[in-house]
C-alpha cells in the first residue's frame, strides 16, 4: 500500500529515516520532468540499456561519472544521502571500490584492472573475470563472443584491484567460490585471451 501511495505522490519529500536508493531517486526525477529513458540515453551517450539497468536498479552502484553525467542531464542534484549511500556501497572496504555497470554499455564500465562478474537475468553470476589493465577492454573482447548476449548478460559488477597478484588471487577464490553456478568458467566453456 505504501508503494503504490508513493508512487502517486511523486513530490512528497524525502525524510531523513527514508535512505532512497540511485535507481528510485532517478526514477522520481524522470517522472518528476516528463524524460524517457531514450531521452536520458540520448542526452547523457550512456546506451537505453544502461539506463534502463539503473533505472530498474539492476545497476545499483553506478560509478561515479555516471551518476554525474545523468544528474547534469536532468539539470538536477543528486540529494546529499543519496550520493553518500551510492559512495558508501561501491566502497564497502577503503581501497577497494566495488561499482555495477551494463557490459552492453562500454561507456559503464571501468577502464582500470580488477574483477568483474556478469550477472544473468536472474541475477545469478555467469562470469569472473580480471584485468591486470584495463576491464573495459576485456568486457569488449567479451562482447565478440557467442554467449555476450540478453538474457546470459545482463549486468555486471568491477572490483578495483590495482595490484596485479592480488587481482589474480581474489579471481581463483571467486571462481572457486561459485563453483557451477558460474556457468562461462567452467573448464572448457570458454578459455580467456592472455594479457
Amino acid at each position: 500500500m505504501e508503494e503504490v501511495e508513493r508512487e502517486q505522490d511523486t513530490a512528497r519529500p524525502i525524510t531523513e529515516r527514508e535512505i532512497e536508493a540511485f535507481s528510485v531517486w532517478l526514477d522520481r526525477e524522470m517522472k518528476s520532468k516528463g524524460v524517457t529513458i531514450q531521452q536520458m540515453a540520448d542526452r547523457t551517450g550512456i546506451t537505453y540499456t544502461g539506463i534502463w539497468n539503473i533505472v530498474k536498479g539492476n545497476t545499483a552502484s553506478p560509478r561515479q561519472d555516471t551518476r554525474e553525467k545523468i544528474a547534469l542531464a536532468l539539470g538536477a542534484v543528486v540529494p546529499e544521502q543519496i550520493e553518500k549511500e551510492a559512495t558508501e556501497q561501491s566502497t564497502p572496504i577503503p581501497g577497494y571500490e566495488w561499482v555495477d555497470f551494463t557490459p552492453s554499455d562500454l561507456l559503464t564500465v571501468p577502464s582500470e584492472s580488477g574483477i568483474y562478474v556478469f550477472y544473468d537475468i536472474t541475477d545469478r553470476p555467469v562470469y569472473v573475470g580480471k584485468s591486470n589493465k584495463s576491464v573495459q577492454g576485456r568486457v569488449k573482447d567479451h562482447q565478440t563472443r557467442f554467449w555476450f548476449k540478453y538474457p546470459l548478460v545482463v549486468r555486471g559488477a568491477f572490483l578495483a584491484v590495482s595490484d596485479p597478484e592480488m587481482c589474480d588471487k581474489i579471481e581463483i577464490i571467486l571462481i572457486k567460490f561459485l563453483g557451477k553456478h558460474a556457468l562461462m568458467n567452467q573448464k572448457g566453456a570458454v578459455r580467456d585471451f592472455q594479457e
